[in-house]
């Protein structure tokens, strides 16, 4: 029996060991504080557009230099082709990065790179070779190089191609204190930059991270990820507050499926355990769907938020300028905790009826409510901006100085809500509660329980807007895109989890198959007005539309 179960416990622990799906080996070739990696899943990609029966050809085509020009076409082609032969392996993944970094005295540094898996080193190589200006093949660490144009220099080894390039922000004073930027050239040379990236450890990769590796064990057509606290670390001047520490460990990490009649994204929001306490400690609500249903006209879109003010005010406070924030407020007589405390959490945008003319300026009809959390801090603030001339007393109720915009909106608070509407009239029906909002079901259906919901209802905003009939662009686009819905749950513990869904409206086309021929439309269409305008046949512009530079 105690052999029986030696082999049982030995045999559970070599499954477990076996189904753990590989990391992809480019990974470690991306350094662990990249602020942003994306990643293309050529075969999966390459093999949906052939299913659609893409002409490639087409797509080039509708940017070429000038009509018929085949000579550009086929340089492309042929370059493309090339690249394709070079080596690489095209049925395993790309992986693009962005690394930042630097003080206010060094600069601001930016690198980015590309990692392709390869499938033959000499092959690759040979094609480097066939460039013009022939680069100079060189060594390094257990790996080749060779230094291209416009600062960037390309790497590889027995596994992987790298394609690398960096710059630097400088910045500097002026007698007036002010802080500028000035670009700078590369920083340090190609052999450094690949050498770091070619011989890093694992542990000081992206692969090293176990949040990236089960995203990487995703099934999806493209990956995202960024790095909060890489984000923050970089930028020099939030070097005075503890604001970067905060985001130390938190991640996003997100999904996108090309689907027939859809794409779906999904994302992760991890959060480090610092954030991760505060969240827990004052935890988000549901979205109120009923500030939008009271909505009196079948929407065009919308979006609700809901969280809880006080989290703002832990994250000012753990940065450490909240005495700052306070010691500028004094001096009008309110503190950070007025502010915070004005507002409960809850904020609605509504919009419908989005037109324009010819000749004419858009317009549209909308909706913000935001549900009062303390009307004492509320009436405390608005006496601070009626004394500062801010506001004014109008039919009972304090609204903005129209500063020269005119009666623009119409405004109501009574107390639980502050509710601004375009037009009085819209502002009286919704306020009487007797909606028509008629959100689809659908829609209604994955708000539920969600903490963030953004709807677009985006063929009719298309269909309602006046345009010209004969504009290719504008029907390719009615005819390619439906609607678009995103939602967010509330923190978990460990995560926020949110979905997006950009639906198509050929439901029976696979989705990337539909935008690649909907971008195909509109830049064959702007590739034609640059020649128009090249030409000179574009209508000149008006001379007092020109500015006024001798004015003064």
């Amino acid at each position: 029996m105690k052999n029986i179960l030696c082999a049982l416990l030995l045999g559970t622990v070599l499954l477990a060991v076996s189904c753990k799906t590989k990391t992809p080996d480019q990974t470690k070739y991306i350094p662990k504080d990249a602020v942003f990696v994306f990643d293309l899943n050529w075969k999966g990609l390459s093999d949906k557009a052939s299913k659609a029966r893409i002409n490639w050809d087409s797509l080039v085509r509708a940017n070429a230099t000038e009509p018929g020009d085949d000579s550009s076409i086929a340089k492309v082609k042929t370059e493309f082709e090339s690249f394709i032969h070079s080596g690489i392996d095209t049925t395993s993944n790309v992986f693009f990065f962005v690394k930042t970094g630097g003080s206010i005295m060094s600069g601001q540094s930016t690198s980015m790179g590309v990692v392709a898996a390869l499938r033959d080193p000499a092959a690759f190589e040979s094609y480097v070779k066939k460039h013009d200006n022939t680069p100079q093949i060189q060594k390094g660490n257990n790996f080749s190089y060779a230094s291209l144009k416009n600062d960037l220099f390309v790497g590889w080894n027995d596994d992987v191609v790298i394609l690398s390039g960096s710059q630097t922000q400088h910045f500097k004073f002026d007698t007036s204190n002010s802080m500028n930027s000035a670009p700078g050239g590369s920083t340090g040379s190609a052999e450094q930059t690949l050498n770091a990236l070619f011989n890093q450890k694992e542990e000081e990769s992206i692969a090293s991270i176990p949040e990236f590796r089960d995203l990487t064990n995703e099934k999806a057509d493209m990956l995202f990820w960024s790095n909060s606290g890489s984000m923050f670390n970089s930028v020099p001047m939030l070097g005075v507050t503890k604001f970067a520490d905060l985001f130390k460990g938190s991640y996003a990490a997100g999904t996108i499926n090309f689907e027939d009649g859809k794409a779906v994204a999904n994302f992760k929001s991890y959060s480090g355990k610092e954030l991760a306490d505060m969240m827990k400690k004052y935890p988000g609500h549901e979205v109120d769907m009923s500030f939008v249903n009271k909505y009196p006209y079948p929407v065009s879109g919308f979006a609700a938020f809901s969280f809880n003010p006080q989290l703002l005010l832990e994250i000012i406070k753990y940065s450490g300028v909240e005495s700052m924030a306070n010691q500028y407020l004094e001096k009008e007589g309110l503190t950070l905790n007025d502010v915070i405390k004005v507002f409960k959490g809850d904020v609605v945008v509504v919009f419908s009826d989005i037109t324009t003319g010819v000749g004419s300026k858009p317009s549209a009809k909308l909706i913000f409510n935001a549900t009062i959390g303390d009307k004492a801090a509320y009436d405390k603030i608005v006496s601070v901006l009626v004394k500062e001339g801010l506001m004014e007393m109008k039919d009972g109720q304090y609204v903005p100085v129209p500063m020269g915009m005119g009666d623009k909106f119409a405004w109501s608070m009574d107390g639980k809500n502050l509710t601004i509407a375009t037009d009085n009239d819209l502002l009286q029906q919704y306020l009487t509660g007797k909606g028509n909002a008629a959100v689809p079901s659908n829609i209604a259906s994955e708000a539920k329980g969600k903490s963030a919901v953004v709807y677009v209802d985006i063929n009719k905003i298309i269909q309602t807007v006046s345009v010209n009939p004969t504009d290719e662009s504008a029907n390719a686009a009615k005819s390619t895109f439906k609607n678009a819905i995103g939602t967010s749950d509330k923190f978990n513990g460990k995560y926020v989890e949110s979905d997006f869904e950009l639906n198509t409206v050929n439901q029976n086309e696979n989705s990337l198959a539909s935008l690649i021929k909907f971008f195909a439309s509109v830049s064959g269409k702007i590739a034609e007005e640059g020649k128009k305008l090249k030409k000179g046949e574009m209508m000149n512009m008006d001379s007092s539309m020109a500015p006024a530079l001798n004015s003064q």
